[in-house]
């Protein structure tokens, strides 16, 4: 039987979870747990109790942040393809930490190993489409892979550039 929290400790994990969104959104995967600690106005051990690892603590983060995916409007492929990556840089665009994350982060990670599923799962989605916008060659992989590219060039070269590799992008996928 599992022991049921005290109110303090519920109160105590919720407040860590909220400083730690706002702190890892704004300065992404590299904050000190002290600064999540005292953003949530509890103790580093507080902390640690209820999340035992970074790990522990960015997982409760960003797994939510992950599940929230949006999912590939209707339309021609290439051009829900272009909604779909615009609308999910743009969310990004104010969570450092899930930009760290997915640009960084291994493809062995669970994080990261979700969000390719995902992301190939929107390519074959786009792909069964059948309407001829895009290339014969290209795969569901492909396209997961390119759409987590452009996450990538979005952390380094920020909003500005966006847009024009995204085009980009769209223009190697699409039928010449």
């Amino acid at each position: 039987m599992e022991r049921r929290q005290r109110r303090d400790a519920v109160a105590n994990r919720a407040r860590i979870l909220a400083a730690a969104t706002e702190v890892l959104r704004e300065d992404g995967m590299g904050v000190d747990m002290r600064a999540i600690a005292a953003a949530a106005g509890v103790g580093v051990g507080t902390l640690y109790r209820h999340f035992p690892t970074r790990e522990d603590l960015i997982h409760a983060v960003t797994g939510t942040d992950l599940a929230g995916l949006a999912a590939l409007p209707e339309g021609p492929a290439l051009t829900a393809l272009g909604e779909f990556v615009t609308t999910m840089l743009t969310e990004l665009a104010d969570n450092k930490a899930m930009t760290d994350l997915l640009a960084a982060g291994a493809p062995s990670e669970s994080d990261v190993a979700r969000c390719v599923a995902h992301l190939t799962g929107l390519g074959q989605e786009a792909l069964d489409r059948d309407d001829g916008t895009l290339a014969d060659d290209v795969t569901a992989p492909d396209i997961a892979y390119q759409l987590l590219g452009l996450i990538r060039v979005a952390q380094l070269a920020g909003p500005s550039l966006v847009e024009r590799h995204v085009s980009l992008t769209l223009r190697g996928l699409a039928r010449s």
